[in-house]
Protein backbone atom coordinates (compact mmCIF):
# COMPACT_ATOMS: atom_id res chain seq x y z
CA UNK A 1 0.00 0.00 0.00
CA UNK A 2 2.48 2.37 0.90
CA UNK A 3 4.21 2.05 -3.38
CA UNK A 4 0.88 3.27 -4.31
CA UNK A 5 1.59 7.17 -4.24
CA UNK A 6 4.72 6.77 -5.38
CA UNK A 7 3.22 4.84 -9.04
CA UNK A 8 0.23 7.53 -8.75
CA UNK A 9 2.74 9.67 -9.55
CA UNK A 10 5.08 8.09 -11.58
CA UNK A 11 1.71 7.89 -13.61
CA UNK A 12 1.02 11.41 -13.93
CA UNK A 13 4.67 12.36 -14.47
CA UNK A 14 4.17 9.46 -17.92
CA UNK A 15 0.98 10.96 -18.32
CA UNK A 16 1.89 14.68 -18.83
CA UNK A 17 4.88 14.00 -19.88
CA UNK A 18 3.13 11.90 -23.01
CA UNK A 19 0.67 14.83 -23.05
CA UNK A 20 3.35 17.94 -23.39
CA UNK A 21 5.09 15.14 -26.29
CA UNK A 22 1.59 15.16 -28.03
CA UNK A 23 0.55 18.35 -28.36
CA UNK A 24 4.05 19.86 -29.99
CA UNK A 25 3.15 19.77 -33.95
CA UNK A 26 3.99 16.45 -35.27
CA UNK A 27 7.24 16.30 -36.62
CA UNK A 28 6.66 15.22 -40.13
CA UNK A 29 3.92 18.68 -40.61
CA UNK A 30 6.47 21.07 -38.15
CA UNK A 31 8.21 23.96 -39.10
CA UNK A 32 5.84 23.98 -42.96
CA UNK A 33 7.28 20.14 -43.31
CA UNK A 34 10.88 20.67 -43.87
CA UNK A 35 13.76 18.69 -43.76
CA UNK A 36 15.62 19.45 -40.19
CA UNK A 37 18.81 21.00 -40.52
CA UNK A 38 22.19 19.31 -38.48
CA UNK A 39 25.30 21.41 -37.23
CA UNK A 40 25.51 23.57 -40.06
CA UNK A 41 22.51 26.92 -40.19
CA UNK A 42 20.45 26.43 -43.32
CA UNK A 43 18.05 29.55 -44.82
CA UNK A 44 14.52 28.23 -42.83
CA UNK A 45 11.47 28.11 -45.06
CA UNK A 46 12.78 29.77 -48.53
CA UNK A 47 9.73 31.28 -50.41
CA UNK A 48 7.35 31.85 -46.79
CA UNK A 49 9.39 33.28 -44.33
CA UNK A 50 13.16 33.99 -45.65
CA UNK A 51 12.20 35.59 -48.94
CA UNK A 52 13.93 37.36 -51.81
CA UNK A 53 11.51 40.09 -51.99
CA UNK A 54 11.12 41.73 -48.74
CA UNK A 55 13.80 41.81 -45.60
CA UNK A 56 13.13 39.73 -42.68
CA UNK A 57 13.22 41.22 -39.39
CA UNK A 58 13.20 40.26 -35.37
CA UNK A 59 12.66 36.48 -33.73
CA UNK A 60 9.96 34.08 -35.04
CA UNK A 61 7.04 33.38 -33.00
CA UNK A 62 6.76 29.95 -32.60
CA UNK A 63 3.29 29.06 -30.78
CA UNK A 64 3.70 26.38 -27.60
CA UNK A 65 2.43 23.83 -29.81
CA UNK A 66 3.94 24.56 -32.67
CA UNK A 67 0.88 25.09 -34.74
CA UNK A 68 1.79 28.93 -35.49
CA UNK A 69 4.54 30.68 -36.86
CA UNK A 70 4.95 34.52 -36.87
CA UNK A 71 7.92 36.61 -38.14
CA UNK A 72 7.87 41.00 -38.97
CA UNK A 73 9.85 42.14 -42.41
CA UNK A 74 9.88 45.45 -44.49
CA UNK A 75 8.29 45.17 -47.41
CA UNK A 76 9.53 47.94 -50.15
CA UNK A 77 11.49 49.44 -48.00
CA UNK A 78 8.49 50.47 -46.09
CA UNK A 79 7.31 50.09 -42.98
CA UNK A 80 7.96 47.06 -40.55
CA UNK A 81 4.93 44.53 -40.27
CA UNK A 82 4.21 41.21 -38.71
CA UNK A 83 3.33 37.92 -40.65
CA UNK A 84 2.24 34.70 -39.99
CA UNK A 85 1.56 31.25 -41.15
CA UNK A 86 -1.06 28.83 -39.09
CA UNK A 87 -1.00 24.62 -39.58
CA UNK A 88 -5.01 24.21 -40.21
CA UNK A 89 -7.24 21.03 -41.72
CA UNK A 90 -3.17 19.42 -42.12
CA UNK A 91 -2.01 22.20 -43.98
CA UNK A 92 0.12 25.55 -43.84
CA UNK A 93 -2.15 28.40 -44.51
CA UNK A 94 -0.25 31.11 -47.08
CA UNK A 95 1.21 33.59 -45.35
CA UNK A 96 -0.57 36.90 -44.79
CA UNK A 97 -0.48 40.50 -42.65
CA UNK A 98 -1.58 39.66 -39.12
CA UNK A 99 -5.43 41.37 -38.55
CA UNK A 100 -4.16 43.15 -35.32
CA UNK A 101 -1.78 45.11 -36.97
CA UNK A 102 -4.35 46.22 -40.04
CA UNK A 103 -5.09 49.58 -38.42
CA UNK A 104 -2.72 51.71 -39.21
CA UNK A 105 -0.18 50.15 -41.85
CA UNK A 106 1.56 53.49 -41.08
CA UNK A 107 3.21 52.29 -37.75
CA UNK A 108 5.99 50.09 -36.95
CA UNK A 109 4.97 46.88 -35.99
CA UNK A 110 7.84 43.83 -34.98
CA UNK A 111 9.36 41.43 -33.13
CA UNK A 112 6.14 38.88 -32.22
CA UNK A 113 6.46 36.93 -29.53
CA UNK A 114 4.35 34.31 -27.24
CA UNK A 115 4.25 33.71 -23.80
CA UNK A 116 4.69 30.61 -22.36
CA UNK A 117 0.83 29.49 -22.83
CA UNK A 118 0.12 30.58 -25.81
CA UNK A 119 -2.62 33.36 -25.16
CA UNK A 120 -0.90 36.72 -25.57
CA UNK A 121 1.44 37.69 -28.50
CA UNK A 122 3.55 40.43 -27.79
CA UNK A 123 5.13 42.59 -30.02
CA UNK A 124 6.53 45.87 -30.84
CA UNK A 125 4.63 49.19 -32.31
CA UNK A 126 6.41 52.47 -32.64
CA UNK A 127 4.34 55.78 -31.89
CA UNK A 128 1.03 53.83 -31.30
CA UNK A 129 -1.53 56.46 -29.97
CA UNK A 130 -2.09 55.54 -26.18
CA UNK A 131 2.03 54.63 -25.77
CA UNK A 132 4.18 55.97 -23.20
CA UNK A 133 7.36 56.17 -25.62
CA UNK A 134 8.83 56.20 -29.17
CA UNK A 135 8.73 52.27 -28.97
CA UNK A 136 6.51 50.31 -26.51
CA UNK A 137 5.49 46.79 -25.95
CA UNK A 138 1.45 45.76 -26.92
CA UNK A 139 -0.02 42.39 -26.98
CA UNK A 140 -3.29 40.70 -28.08
CA UNK A 141 -5.03 38.04 -26.63
CA UNK A 142 -7.04 35.10 -28.16
CA UNK A 143 -10.73 35.37 -28.37
CA UNK A 144 -13.55 32.90 -29.55
CA UNK A 145 -13.09 35.05 -32.92
CA UNK A 146 -9.03 35.38 -33.55
CA UNK A 147 -6.88 37.77 -31.59
CA UNK A 148 -8.06 41.30 -29.75
CA UNK A 149 -7.18 44.45 -30.82
CA UNK A 150 -3.55 45.84 -29.25
CA UNK A 151 -3.30 46.22 -25.55
CA UNK A 152 -0.31 48.45 -24.39
CA UNK A 153 1.76 45.99 -22.16
CA UNK A 154 1.49 49.12 -19.34
CA UNK A 155 3.57 50.44 -16.87
CA UNK A 156 6.19 50.16 -15.10
CA UNK A 157 7.10 47.63 -17.67
CA UNK A 158 7.08 50.39 -20.66
CA UNK A 159 8.66 53.65 -20.31
CA UNK A 160 9.21 56.64 -22.23
CA UNK A 161 12.18 54.63 -23.27
CA UNK A 162 12.62 52.02 -25.89
CA UNK A 163 10.81 48.94 -24.58
CA UNK A 164 10.66 46.01 -26.28
CA UNK A 165 8.60 42.85 -26.12
CA UNK A 166 9.46 40.46 -23.27
CA UNK A 167 11.26 37.17 -23.62
CA UNK A 168 8.59 34.95 -20.62
CA UNK A 169 10.01 31.90 -18.68
CA UNK A 170 8.88 29.41 -16.87
CA UNK A 171 10.43 30.36 -14.00
CA UNK A 172 7.55 33.78 -13.49
CA UNK A 173 10.17 35.90 -15.02
CA UNK A 174 9.82 38.86 -18.18
CA UNK A 175 13.60 39.64 -19.61
CA UNK A 176 13.16 43.16 -21.77
CA UNK A 177 16.09 44.46 -23.56
CA UNK A 178 15.12 48.08 -24.85
CA UNK A 179 17.39 51.69 -25.02
CA UNK A 180 17.99 54.30 -22.56
CA UNK A 181 17.90 57.30 -24.74
CA UNK A 182 19.05 59.60 -22.41
CA UNK A 183 22.00 58.03 -21.62
CA UNK A 184 22.57 56.41 -24.98
CA UNK A 185 23.18 52.55 -24.02
CA UNK A 186 21.43 49.08 -23.97
CA UNK A 187 19.24 48.36 -20.99
CA UNK A 188 18.58 45.12 -20.10
CA UNK A 189 15.86 44.70 -17.27
CA UNK A 190 14.10 41.62 -15.52
CA UNK A 191 10.30 41.54 -13.88
CA UNK A 192 8.09 39.37 -12.42
CA UNK A 193 5.54 38.08 -14.22
CA UNK A 194 2.46 37.06 -12.74
CA UNK A 195 -1.30 36.92 -13.56
CA UNK A 196 -0.56 39.01 -16.85
CA UNK A 197 1.09 41.36 -14.60
CA UNK A 198 4.27 42.91 -14.80
CA UNK A 199 6.27 43.96 -11.29
CA UNK A 200 9.19 44.88 -9.62
CA UNK A 201 11.50 45.53 -12.65
CA UNK A 202 15.71 44.82 -12.00
CA UNK A 203 18.54 45.76 -13.95
CA UNK A 204 20.09 42.85 -14.97
CA UNK A 205 24.06 42.78 -15.73
CA UNK A 206 25.35 39.55 -17.85
CA UNK A 207 29.33 39.85 -17.28
CA UNK A 208 31.47 42.87 -16.34
CA UNK A 209 32.52 45.31 -19.36
CA UNK A 210 31.06 42.91 -21.79
CA UNK A 211 28.32 44.97 -24.13
CA UNK A 212 25.26 43.16 -25.67
CA UNK A 213 22.58 44.75 -28.33
CA UNK A 214 18.81 43.89 -28.00
CA UNK A 215 17.24 41.38 -28.80
CA UNK A 216 18.27 38.92 -26.65
CA UNK A 217 16.96 34.84 -26.00
CA UNK A 218 16.60 33.53 -22.42
CA UNK A 219 16.08 30.19 -21.92
CA UNK A 220 12.82 28.48 -20.28
CA UNK A 221 14.35 27.61 -17.42
CA UNK A 222 17.05 30.36 -16.95
CA UNK A 223 20.08 28.59 -17.53
CA UNK A 224 21.39 30.19 -20.24
CA UNK A 225 21.37 33.33 -22.65
CA UNK A 226 21.82 33.97 -25.99
CA UNK A 227 22.61 37.37 -27.33
CA UNK A 228 24.43 39.83 -29.94
CA UNK A 229 27.46 41.09 -29.35
CA UNK A 230 30.19 43.50 -31.05
CA UNK A 231 33.32 42.16 -29.54
CA UNK A 232 37.05 42.10 -30.29
CA UNK A 233 37.17 37.87 -30.31
CA UNK A 234 33.90 38.52 -33.03
CA UNK A 235 34.02 37.42 -36.82
CA UNK A 236 32.59 40.24 -38.47
CA UNK A 237 29.94 43.20 -37.38
CA UNK A 238 27.59 41.82 -34.29
CA UNK A 239 28.02 38.09 -33.44
CA UNK A 240 25.94 35.57 -31.05
CA UNK A 241 27.39 35.06 -28.05
CA UNK A 242 26.22 32.48 -25.30
CA UNK A 243 26.27 32.96 -21.19
CA UNK A 244 25.73 29.80 -18.99
CA UNK A 245 24.85 30.12 -15.38
CA UNK A 246 26.64 29.21 -12.81
CA UNK A 247 25.89 26.75 -9.44
CA UNK A 248 25.81 30.39 -7.93
CA UNK A 249 23.61 31.59 -10.15
CA UNK A 250 25.51 33.83 -11.93
CA UNK A 251 25.93 34.77 -15.52
CA UNK A 252 29.53 33.06 -16.89
CA UNK A 253 31.59 34.32 -19.04
CA UNK A 254 30.15 34.80 -22.68
CA UNK A 255 30.94 32.44 -25.40
CA UNK A 256 31.17 33.29 -29.49
CA UNK A 257 28.86 30.50 -30.88
CA UNK A 258 31.53 30.17 -33.39
CA UNK A 259 32.19 29.94 -36.77
CA UNK A 260 29.14 27.57 -37.63
CA UNK A 261 27.23 30.12 -36.92
CA UNK A 262 29.00 33.44 -37.02
CA UNK A 263 30.61 35.26 -39.90
CA UNK A 264 31.87 38.17 -41.38
CA UNK A 265 28.26 39.11 -41.78
CA UNK A 266 25.93 40.26 -38.57
CA UNK A 267 24.16 37.75 -36.63
CA UNK A 268 21.07 38.68 -34.28
CA UNK A 269 17.57 37.54 -32.79
CA UNK A 270 18.44 34.64 -31.56
CA UNK A 271 15.53 32.60 -30.74
CA UNK A 272 15.07 28.65 -29.75
CA UNK A 273 11.90 26.95 -30.91
CA UNK A 274 9.49 25.73 -27.93
CA UNK A 275 10.60 22.31 -28.13
CA UNK A 276 14.28 22.57 -27.70
CA UNK A 277 15.20 21.56 -30.89
CA UNK A 278 16.38 24.40 -32.78
CA UNK A 279 18.00 27.61 -32.67
CA UNK A 280 16.65 30.36 -34.82
CA UNK A 281 18.59 33.35 -35.81
CA UNK A 282 18.99 36.39 -38.78
CA UNK A 283 22.21 36.73 -40.90
CA UNK A 284 22.48 40.12 -42.23
CA UNK A 285 22.62 38.31 -45.88
CA UNK A 286 21.10 41.05 -48.82
CA UNK A 287 17.25 40.15 -48.03
CA UNK A 288 18.49 39.85 -44.19
CA UNK A 289 17.55 35.52 -44.11
CA UNK A 290 16.51 33.46 -40.72
CA UNK A 291 18.62 31.33 -40.30
CA UNK A 292 17.88 27.69 -38.34
CA UNK A 293 20.48 24.87 -37.15
CA UNK A 294 19.88 22.30 -34.81
CA UNK A 295 20.16 22.81 -30.70
CA UNK A 296 22.43 20.73 -30.48
CA UNK A 297 25.32 23.37 -30.95
CA UNK A 298 24.03 24.49 -27.72
CA UNK A 299 25.08 21.34 -26.16
CA UNK A 300 28.30 21.26 -27.63
CA UNK A 301 29.06 24.95 -26.51
CA UNK A 302 28.05 23.99 -22.96
CA UNK A 303 30.32 21.38 -22.78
Amino acid sequence: MKNIPLLILVTFIWVSCTQTDKNFLESKDAYFGLTPPGLTPEVFAPGIVSDTSWREHCQLAISPNGDEIYWSKFANDVTEQIYFSKFINNKWTKAKLADFIKDDLTLVNGQPTFSPDGNKLFFYSRNRPGGFGYIDAWYVERTETGWSKPINAGKPYNSEKDDRPPIITKLGNAYNMGRDFINNKEEFLKFNYADGKFSDPKTVSIYKDFSSWWPLFISPDESYIIFPSNHESGFGGLDLYISFKDKNDNWGHPINMGAEINSNLTERFPVVSPDGKYLFFMRHTKTWDIFWVSAKIIDRIRK
